[in-house]
């Protein structure tokens, strides 16, 4: 199984970010920057292509994200062409868990819905993210992380 994140990982969507001045996030900004109109010109980044590659392989892909999943963002991926098994994502805004928080619990939900333990469940994922804290999370629960934004630069070169 293989699990992708999106925003710095698979897809650059960097035009919609915007920082405040201590370089959070402004989740205000990008709530208003996800319509079908900024969706759109987003960009794919080089893993891309290993999820492409693993879809033709038969491979399990889960996207786990921290965003609010849309419509636009939904049509954004099949626009490219990118199948996955499942997708794993925040329910809504007042979801404000930290992010390896969130994909620690919706990872954990999943495993158990396909009735795997955790061990069985990590021990068959390789993860793609661009968060220290989640790429730390995720290589603590015996999951094979890769640094999404060191694999990029590898891959664009």
């Amino acid at each position: 199984m293989i699990i992708f994140d999106l925003d710095h990982a698979v897809v650059d969507s960097s035009h919609r970010a915007v920082t405040r001045p201590d370089g959070t996030l402004d989740l205000d900004a990008w709530r208003a920057c996800s319509t079908w109109e900024y969706i759109c010109r987003d960009s794919l980044l080089p893993i891309a292509q290993l999820w492409r590659s693993a879809m033709r392989r038969g491979e399990h892909i889960i996207i786990c994200t921290a965003r609010v999943m849309t419509v636009a963002d939904f049509l954004f991926l099949d626009a490219y062409g990118l199948q996955f098994n499942a997708c794993l994502s925040r329910d809504c805004e007042r979801d404000t868990r930290a992010d390896w928080a969130l994909k620690r619990d919706l990872l954990t939900d999943y495993a158990q819905s396909l009735g795997l333990s955790w061990r069985r469940f990590a021990a068959d994922c390789v993860a793609y993210d661009d968060n220290k804290a989640i790429l730390d999370y995720y290589t603590h629960a015996g999951i094979l992380a890769h640094d999404a934004i060191e694999l990029n630069r590898r891959l664009a070169q």
